[in-house]
């Protein structure tokens, strides 16, 4: 089972693009690298510390990664300009 640390995975979407919108949950928008706000969102939820297998491969799919990809944009293999070749979202 594939487990990452919210904070941690919260800090890695920030530090690609995306900006975090506090709501009942902890939203984030992905503003690519030219500046422009894009329909890419994914979110987390303010109560679980540790986000496992389910939640991290819903959060891919709302960030249109697969999982191996996602989990590579988290651990910091796949950056920012990688991500925006995967997803094309310029």
């Amino acid at each position: 089972m594939t487990t990452r640390d919210r904070k941690e995975v919260e800090a890695a979407l920030e530090r690609k693009g995306f900006t975090r919108e506090e709501t009942h949950h902890h939203f984030f928008i992905y503003w690519n690298s030219d500046g422009k706000k894009t329909p890419i969102r994914t979110r987390t939820s303010h109560s679980h510390k540790t986000l496992g297998d389910p939640l991290l491969s819903q959060m891919a799919k709302q960030i249109k990664l697969t999982n191996k990809k996602f989990l590579e944009l988290v651990d910091c293999t796949l950056d920012q300009a990688g991500y925006e070749q995967e997803v094309d979202c310029k």
